[in-house]
């Protein structure tokens, strides 16, 4: 398959190598449909870099979305703001970042839902990025990972988000991956 974009709500799948430039090309396609100023964007990232993905945002799509939450789930991560609350010095666009640590799943989801709670007030289209799966299965069991997904998945619902999730199928056995992606709306592999 090739690039695959939601016309509307719905939680996607993207299966691809976790170090593929399809992969990062696909999550900027699915992530930069509408204007930015009236998009908030949610990025849940394992190991890496918020203000890295600052900077790949600014490289890739150019103007920030009106809102940005980044949960960084790592244990040495810290809550805060990047840059001045903006993600360029001629952008309008405000960037939280969370913390949550990758062993604790609870904790990931009440940092999603304080998130998803302050985007609620505004009237903008909420999009969601998941990096990865594949990642929080260094960290929990299959079936934690399903159920904690099930859950999301019905949240991201909830408030009308797009939402995608990226999952290396090349580091998991077909039963992983059989069970992980019956929560989701629609998959794509690259």
């Amino acid at each position: 398959m090739s690039k695959h974009t939601p016309a509307k709500a719905g939680n996607l799948l993207v299966m691809a190598p976790a170090m593929s430039d399809d992969k990062a090309e696909q999550c900027h396609d699915l992530l930069s449909g509408q204007a930015p100023e009236s998009v908030d964007l949610v990025r849940i990232v394992y190991h890496r870099s918020p203000d890295r993905l600052v900077d790949e945002w600014a490289d890739r799509v150019g103007d920030p979305p009106a809102n940005t939450v980044i949960v960084s789930v790592d244990d040495r991560a810290q809550s805060g703001s990047i840059g001045g609350q903006t993600l360029s010095g001629e952008a309008d666009g405000t960037v939280e970042v969370l913390a949550a640590n990758p062993n604790d799943l609870t904790g990931l989801g009440m940092e999603l839902n304080n998130a998803l709670t302050a985007l609620s007030e505004t009237d903008n289209e909420v999009y969601v990025c998941f990096d990865s799966v594949t990642a929080m299965l260094q960290f929990v069991d299959t079936e934690s990972a399903y159920k904690f997904l099930h859950m999301l998945t019905g949240q991201f619902h909830k408030v009308d988000a797009v939402a995608h999730f990226h999952l290396d199928p090349t580091a998991h056995d077909e039963r992983t991956i059989s069970r992980i992606k019956t929560t989701f709306d629609d998959m794509v592999e690259l």
